[in-house]
């Protein structure tokens, strides 16, 4: 039986005209098509260069294109898209920690593969807040409550809390 929950943290927005790499947002939803983050710097060049040699390296479906003064990032394919895209978030330095911690977080504890037991079922990250909704499966002998307790002890690090489903709070 799995078990559904969020996980949420507030974010400091970066100071107005703050210089370097903001990140502004991270959508998807569940059984995405793809996920995709608006990023927002004076020059993408470094940001490019570096998508290019992931992509290459990992062999991954991710890509970016010009939306205006921004730079959307993409990653094509399904629920795994959430995983690759933060994947090449984590390796970029924001100018907000914040945006650093969740994305190391992120790909700690909730990537495809990780030994953590949870899965991100969709994200979204806006510049005031994250909202990660996750799933985990019961073993025989747990209890949600057992499952909360380890996922609260991973948190705590990273500032970040549970929303529990109104039937289990």
């Amino acid at each position: 039986m799995d078990i559904k929950f969020d996980i949420v943290k507030k974010v400091a927005r970066p100071a107005a005209k703050a210089k370097g790499l903001t990140l502004r947002s991270v959508r998807s939803q569940a059984d995405p098509a793809g996920t995709a983050a608006i990023l927002v710097a004076d020059s993408y060049r470094d940001v490019r260069e570096s998508l290019e040699n992931h992509r290459m390296l990992k062999a991954v479906d991710i890509s970016s294109r010009l939306r205006g003064r921004s730079l959307e990032i993409f990653a094509a394919g399904g629920a795994e898209s959430i995983s690759v895209l933060m994947d090449f978030l984590a390796t970029l330095r924001f100018n907000t920690e914040d945006a650093c911690e969740a994305a190391e977080f992120f790909t700690r504890y909730l990537a495809e593969g990780c030994e953590s037991g949870i899965r991100a079922l969709s994200i979204d990250w806006t510049p005031d807040d994250i909202r990660i909704a996750c799933s985990c499966e019961l073993q025989p002998g747990d209890t949600p409550q057992a499952v909360y307790a380890y996922v609260s002890s991973l948190l705590d690090r990273y500032d970040m809390g549970i929303i529990k489903p109104a039937e289990e709070s």
